[in-house]
């Protein structure tokens, strides 16, 4: 019963988002139509985000690998570092076989700062690998996704955040499949939701 009611919640924002803006993506309806997006599934926003690289995508794109993602901005040097660290470990302890359909994802809270050349920066300087992708986007969009993973932050008046510290397991099809808290993942209990 509490998984259907999460369900549910995780679905309203991305209902809302879906159904009072137009859809910038042809393939989206498509996708939706198929039947190969739930309700629960992040990949219902059809936002644009930014990577580091100056690539446009939408959360969809990354359909058909599991994805694990947290939030964080790049100017962090307190917890920020620590959540992409854990990262790194988690992808360097999964078997090669996982590692090729695992992808990393970290969204910025810091829509103002962290352009892709900032994106890049924390890419050199935590020495991520090619599984890493980084994101910015429009302020709406980025708290539409905190929501739905149920990520508390709060921009502070020196220009930092505060912010909750919560690593996600997407599916291939974007539903949340597993979540922990804090600063120290538990790369078994990834690695076996991940599979073979």
């Amino acid at each position: 019963m509490k998984k259907r009611i999460f369900s549910v919640l995780l679905a309203i924002p991305a209902l809302i988002s879906t159904e009072c803006k137009k859809s910038v993506d042809a393939h989206a309806e498509h996708q939706l139509s198929a039947g190969q997006v739930s309700g629960a599934s992040l990949y219902q926003f059809h936002d644009l985000f930014t990577d580091q690289n100056g690539k446009q995508l939408m959360l969809h794109q990354l359909q058909g690998k599991y994805v694990v993602v947290a939030m964080f901005y790049a100017t962090c040097t307190a917890i920020c570092p620590r959540i992409a660290a854990e990262m790194l470990r988690l992808e360097k302890n999964l078997s090669r076989a996982q590692r090729a359909k695992t992808t990393f994802l970290l969204i910025s809270f810091d829509h103002e700062r962290d352009n892709p050349a900032a994106l890049r920066k924390f890419v050199e300087k935590m020495k991520l690998t090619e599984s890493f992708t980084l994101l910015t986007g429009k302020p709406q969009s980025i708290r539409e996704v905190a929501a739905a993973l149920g990520i508390n932050y709060k921009k502070l008046d020196d220009g930092e955040y505060s912010h909750s510290s919560l690593f996600t397991l997407l599916s291939p099809q974007g539903e949340i499949i597993l979540q922990h808290a804090g600063l120290s993942v538990n790369v078994e209990t990834f690695a076996r939701k991940i599979g073979e």
